[in-house]
């Protein structure tokens, strides 16, 4: 199985400006040579969708819990399996439990309407939390967990008025909790496990979004000390969700899609048979597939010449785009194989990773472009052996720690200012 890594760390394709061949003569020779400067968008492009087979979500920055449904992509959920731990394990002798509530911290990511009321459900995981062989967790990593729940809770999200969400558990979860570390049965994390191996957080089906929380989240059990005093302090005693062993496990239903035909990694949606357009959806880890042309087209140009710069330009179907399912403002880039298998990090000629930037944006014209710079790339695609079989994914940045997508428009759309396409500025010199 091909896993894709957030980020990539495979260096490919990075050497120094200064060893660049390809650069093109400078000086008093070059200048006084007959030179023409050419502005070529007509080599041939396409793109595709397909999707990786899974993403790594381990230690993420952000935890994504929720579902809904997207009218392109289908049903997307987001459940929490979570470890909890705690540094000590005493309580008075003389407290007196109160309650407990699960409490996540948001983050301010929200996708799609946070104006419905949401439904969670919480129960105990019945498996060690453990990563996988190769040490990570993936957005497809799920564990047994017991059916019965330890709290189903409603809420309405407020994700950018309050700092966080109070979700008050079973008092019988709680209680139990609260009498194993107060009876001593429970002392320390190691025996805390051996009881209570973990949560999962899941979302209701009829959600309507999708939330980013938090790994600092807790489940907190309340309880007083009474003394003598008529009033009664408050005390608490948190048990944190334990970064290290904290994940989301995101996944969707594709029925009725332009991909419910995506079963493996090798599998594409050529743009034709997808309303003219190609898609991702970070968490699910749909991508974007470019094939790009090499450079031998250039041959038919007389004349000695050297390429100067090359940009893959890609527009955004902003009716695709909403204020509650917004596109990033950049794109993520990587060189795959024949089989979609990632290969390295797009670079560009100075070793920056090349990443894709808003060039042209519009409301008036509701268009939005990115441009992605691929000299370096075309040059040894151009050279290498197996350069043929070098493509480029596009993906959001935040591939595993969210839900965004895009829908972008083919090379066969009508017009020019939003078709994929590649942009060459070519430099012809010595033409005798």
């Amino acid at each position: 199985m091909m896993k894709i890594f957030a980020p990539v760390c495979i260096l490919l394709l990075l050497t120094s400006c200064a060893d660049d061949d390809s650069s093109f003569p400078v000086g008093e020779d070059w200048i006084e040579s007959d030179t023409r400067v050419l502005y070529i968008d007509t080599m041939t492009v396409s793109s595709s969708t397909f999707k990786f087979d899974s993403v790594q979500v381990s230690s993420t920055d952000r935890l994504l819990l929720g579902t809904y449904t997207d009218p392109i992509f289908g049903r997307t959920t987001s459940k929490i399996f979570t470890q909890l731990s705690n540094s000590t394990y005493t309580l008075d002798d003389a407290a007196v439990f109160d309650s407990i509530a699960l409490i996540l911290n948001y983050d301010d990511y929200f996708y799609n309407d946070t104006t419905e009321v949401q439904t969670l459900r919480i129960h105990e995981v019945l498996q060690d939390i453990k990563v996988t062989d190769d040490g990570y967790f993936y957005n497809t990593t799920s564990f047994d967990y017991n059916e019965n729940t330890v709290g189903k809770v409603t809420y309405t999200p407020r994700p950018i008025r309050e700092d966080s969400l109070h979700l008050r558990l079973d008092d019988a979860y709680g209680s139990l909790l609260f009498n194993e570390i107060q009876d001593n049965e429970i002392n320390n994390a190691d025996e805390f496990l051996r009881y209570h191996r973990g949560l999962l957080l899941e979302p209701d089906a009829a959600n309507t979004t999708i939330l980013g929380f938090l790994p600092t989240s807790t489940i907190r059990i309340y309880y007083s000390l009474p003394n003598e005093v008529e009033d009664e302090d408050v005390y608490s005693f948190d048990m944190t969700f334990n970064s290290s062993y904290t994940f989301h496990n995101i996944s969707s239903d594709r029925s009725g899609t332009y991909f419910e035909t995506l079963a493996e990694q090798e599998d594409e949606i050529e743009s034709d048979a997808s309303n003219g357009m190609s898609y991702i959806q970070s968490g699910v880890s749909l991508a974007t597939r470019i094939d790009l042309p090499n450079l031998n087209g250039l041959d038919y140009i007389e004349g000695n010449g050297t390429l100067l710069a090359a940009n893959l330009v890609v527009s955004l179907n902003t009716a695709t785009e909403t204020t509650s399912l917004p596109a990033g403002e950049t794109l993520s880039c990587y060189i795959i194989d024949q089989k979609n298998i990632v290969l390295g990090t797009l670079y560009d000629y100075d070793g920056a990773e090349a990443t894709g930037t808003i060039a042209a944006e519009s409301d008036e014209f509701a268009q939005r472009t990115y441009s992605i710079p691929i000299h370096y790339f075309l040059d040894e695609k151009s050279t290498d052996s197996n350069g043929h079989n070098w493509y480029l994914a596009l993906l959001d940045p935040d591939n595993n720690q969210s839900v965004n997508r895009y829908g972008f428009y083919g090379n066969q759309e009508a017009d020019e200012d939003l078709k994929l396409q590649i942009i060459l500025i070519y430099a012809v010199y010595d033409n005798e």
